[in-house]
């Protein structure tokens, strides 16, 4: 997919199936092309070469269709597309349109009330706030009750008390009715712990496309890696000092010249008793209901931590015990940066 007059390929080689009923999210950095993905899958967009099939019928795009669209394929995109001079009313009624006007005020009551917009159903969409107006979005992509669900992300402006409740009500209906949902996101927890597939982008090609236990344990790069949680990334030869065991044979099978990963959360830091290495620390956040260290060992390999210990210090000596079994290794990667 290259947009008009473009010099580059917005979208390119990526092919993936979706079984009706399973949530796929999307994750990849900004400008890795995932929202131009979400409207090549809803047909507001023409693809360049390769073709889109939901059920065995192609998705077209708007160069064979009147309306771009899919009448069984909605999306929710990040400017909500709710119709500024209706009222909210009127825009959760379209979708509802050939049911009875009794039928339609039985579903815009009940979507009203799990969504929290009870009160704003007589205002126009342009006098409603952003969290307002994507709660409403979404409200009406379910009272459309389509085949497939495409969201940019659908959590972004919620309220930290409403974001749990409507997740849930979100993931109770997708599995209900089966429907397919395919999701946008950067808050890579929300993709570990709602969809069944994850597909990782970057400069518009896919990078990565597995269950969220593939893509979290066994992660193809540095890149993927540090998408999904806090990591250390140091080349393996840094290890030689630190004694671990299982260094020597895979230094013996590989060589030592490639890239290592450690999660942040799998360094255990102690102030007594026997460990690998010791390490200063250089400095110290606090995150809640934890620390975050940032660490320097002995061979100035910089290394950050966690612990709930709130004696430590900046500028404290602590030990750090970790195993090889907690290291991702990636043989093919020819620099540190991510």
């Amino acid at each position: 997919m290259r947009y008009h007059e473009a010099t580059f390929e917005a979208v390119q080689d990526i092919s993936f199936e979706l079984e009706k009923g399973k949530k796929l999210a999307i994750v990849g950095e900004s400008g890795s092309g995932k929202t131009t993905l979400l409207k090549l899958l809803a047909g507001l967009f023409d693809p360049n070469a390769g073709e889109i099939y939901l059920n065995g019928s192609r998705v077209l795009g708007p160069s064979h269709n009147l309306v771009a669209g899919h009448e069984h394929i909605r999306i929710v995109l990040q400017d909500y597309g709710l119709k500024k001079n209706q009222s909210l009313k009127e825009n959760l009624q379209y979708p509802l349109r050939y049911f009875t006007l009794e039928e339609q005020d039985q579903k815009i009551d009940a979507l009203a009330k799990i969504f929290h917009i009870e009160d704003l159903l007589d205002r126009k969409s342009y006098q409603l706030s952003g969290g307002q107006q994507q709660r409403a979005a979404i409200a009406t992509c379910f009272a459309a009750a389509p085949q497939v669900m495409l969201m940019d992300e659908p959590f972004s402006n919620l309220d930290v008390l409403l974001a749990d409740h409507i997740r849930m009500y979100m993931m109770k209906e997708v599995r209900k009715t089966k429907t397919s949902l395919v999701f946008v996101t950067h808050q890579t927890t929300d993709a570990l712990a709602l969809a069944d597939l994850i597909l990782v982008m970057r400069n518009g090609k896919m990078v990565q496309f597995g269950t969220v236990e593939e893509i979290y344990d066994q992660p193809a790069s540095p890149y993927v890696a540090a998408l999904f949680s806090d990591i250390n990334f140091f080349r393996f030869s840094k290890l030689e000092d630190v004694k671990l065991k299982g260094y020597k044979t895979c230094e013996k099978e590989l060589g030592n010249n490639f890239v290592t990963g450690i999660r942040s959360h799998d360094i255990e830091v102690l102030t007594k008793g026997k460990a690998l290495t010791k390490a200063a620390v250089i400095r110290k956040e606090f995150h809640g209901d934890q620390y975050k260290l940032f660490l320097r060992l002995p061979n100035k390999l910089q290394l950050k931590a966690f612990t709930t210990d709130i004696s430590i210090q900046e500028g404290d000596v602590v030990k750090l015990n970790f195993n090889f079994e907690d290291l991702l290794l990636f043989p093919n990667q020819s620099t540190l940066e991510v």
